[in-house]
C-alpha cells in the first residue's frame, strides 16, 4: 500500500540516526504507547534506530530525565525524537546543550494538563523543539494557543494497527464471552465501549443518559485496564489540597469513575469489565453490534485523538461517537463510523437503533469502516509522513528524495 506515490525506500538505511524518548512503557495497554510501538518498529527497518524507554510508574518519568539527556547528547544520534509533550521537557533541554535536532509528538491531555508549574515548563519546551507533531487538529489548536507558530507544528495522525477482517458473531463467540465474562449476550444487541474508566471517556453518562432509551434487547459492556490511586499521591492529598491532588489525579491516569460504573453495572444489561485480557477485549470486540464513544468535555482534560475508534474500525466495527476534540478527526462521519452532537441524547438512540435494525446493513457498513480506515490511518502512510518530516529536517538543503514501496 502507497500513499500518493511517494514512499520510503526498502533495503537502505538512513545515514542520519533517530533516537525515540519514550517515557511509556511500548508492552503497555494504551492507544499512545502501541502507535509508538508501531511507529518505532516501522522505523527501524529502513533507519538506524535507538529506543531508551522509562518503564516504571508515569510519577517516576522526571528522575529518568538524566538518563534520556546523558544518553542523548553523548550519542550519534542526530534527530532526537520525544513520545509525548512530557519527555519534550527534557528534549528541549537536549535541543539548548546540543547540535541534535528535536521533535516531539504531543497528544492532548500531555499538553492541556491545567498545572501552573506544568504549563510553563510545557509551553517554554515546545518553543524549543524543532518540530510540534500533533495527532489532530483539536490538538494542534491547543499548541497554537500556547503561541508555537504554525509552521512550527505538522498534524500528523496515528496509525490502526493492522488486524485480520471481523469474524461472524455465531454462538460459539457468544458462548466462549459467557465463559470468560459470565455474561449471557445471546440474542442481544451488543454495544461496546473500552478505554481507562476516565470521566472524560462517558461510560457512566451513556448508562444514565441514553442507554435507557434503547429498546430491551440491547446489552451495553464497558470495559477497560483499572489503575488504583496511588497510596503516596493519596499521602500528598493534605499537603498539596483537593485541586491539585485531583489534577494529579487526572495527570496519573486516576481520574476514574471505576466505582460509578461498578454501581451502575447492577442493571441487568450493563456490564462493566476491568481488567481484562487482550483474548477477552478481542472477543468483546468480535461480538459486538457498534463501539460506543460517549466522550464528554471535562474542563483540564480532553480525547487528543481517539484510538480505540480506529482500532474498533479496523476490526469491522461501526463507531457512534459523541463528534468533539479529537474525535473527529479518528470518526469520518459516514465513513468509519457517526459523530453525534455532545449531549443529544435522542440522536445517539435514533443512530444506534437505526444502524442495528438491519443485520445485512451493518456488516456492510463495518466492511466499509474497515477498508476506510485502513487506507486513511495505515501504519505505512504514518511512517511515510514521519521520515518526510524527518528526512527534512535532517537534510533541508537535499530535494533530492528517493521514491520506492514498502511493500
Amino acid at each position: 500500500m502507497t500513499n500518493g506515490g511517494n514512499a520510503i525506500h526498502r533495503g537502505t538505511k538512513s545515514e542520519n540516526k533517530i533516537l525515540f524518548l519514550v517515557r511509556k512503557n511500548p508492552g503497555s495497554i494504551g492507544g499512545i504507547q502501541r502507535n509508538s510501538s508501531r511507529l518505532f518498529e516501522g522505523f527501524s527497518e529502513h533507519f538506524d534506530t535507538e529506543r531508551i524507554v522509562w518503564k516504571g510508574p508515569e510519577w517516576g518519568v522526571p528522575a529518568y530525565f538524566p538518563v534520556f539527556y546523558h544518553k542523548a547528547v553523548a550519542g550519534q544520534a542526530r534527530l532526537v525524537h520525544c513520545d509525548d509533550a512530557v519527555t519534550s521537557i527534557i528534549g528541549a533541554k537536549i535541543r539548548k546543550s546540543s547540535v541534535k535536532i528535536v521533535t516531539a509528538t504531543v497528544h492532548g491531555l500531555d499538553v492541556i494538563l491545567p498545572l501552573p508549574w506544568y504549563q510553563k515548563k510545557v509551553t517554554d519546551s515546545l518553543k524549543t523543539v524543532d518540530k510540534v507533531i500533533c495527532v489532530s487538529a483539536a490538538t494542534s489548536q491547543q499548541v497554537k494557543d500556547r503561541g508555537i507558530p504554525g509552521e512550527r507544528i505538522e498534524i500528523i495522525h496515528p496509525s490502526a494497527e493492522i488486524v485480520e477482517g471481523r469474524r461472524p458473531k455465531d454462538s460459539i463467540l457468544l458462548e466462549k464471552v459467557r465463559r470468560l465474562t459470565g455474561v449471557d449476550l445471546a440474542g442481544k444487541k451488543i454495544l461496546f465501549s473500552l478505554g481507562r474508566p476516565l470521566r472524560r471517556k462517558g461510560f457512566d453518562r451513556f448508562i444514565i443518559d441514553v442507554f435507557p432509551g434503547l429498546p430491551d434487547d440491547y446489552v451495553y459492556i464497558a470495559a477497560g485496564p483499572s489503575r488504583k490511586t496511588p497510596v503516596w499521591l493519596k499521602a500528598l492529598r493534605p499537603l498539596i489540597g483537593n485541586r491539585n491532588y485531583d489534577l494529579l489525579r487526572l495527570a496519573s491516569g486516576c481520574d476514574m469513575v471505576s466505582d460509578d460504573l461498578k454501581r451502575l453495572s447492577g442493571h441487568p444489561r450493563v456490564f462493566y469489565l476491568d481488567r481484562i485480557s487482550e483474548e477477552t477485549r478481542e472477543l468483546l470486540y468480535a461480538v459486538s453490534d457498534l463501539f460506543i464513544m460517549p466522550n464528554r468535555t471535562i474542563p483540564g482534560d480532553m480525547e487528543g485523538f481517539g484510538m480505540v475508534a480506529i482500532e474498533a474500525a479496523v476490526r469491522g466495527l461501526p463507531v457512534v461517537a459523541t463528534g468533539i476534540e479529537g474525535i473527529t478527526d479518528a470518526v469520518v462521519h459516514g465513513e468509519n463510523g457517526y459523530c453525534i452532537a455532545e449531549g443529544d441524547s435522542a440522536a445517539m438512540i435514533s443512530t444506534i437503533v437505526a444502524l442495528t435494525e438491519n443485520p445485512d446493513q451493518l456488516r456492510t457498513l463495518g466492511a466499509r469502516a474497515r477498508a476506510f480506515t485502513l487506507q486513511r490511518f495505515s501504519p505505512e502512510s504514518n511512517h511515510i509522513r514521519y521520515a518526510r518530516l524527518f528526512e527534512s529536517l535532517l537534510n533541508p538543503h537535499d530535494r533530492n528524495t528517493k521514491t520506492g514501496s514498502l511493500n
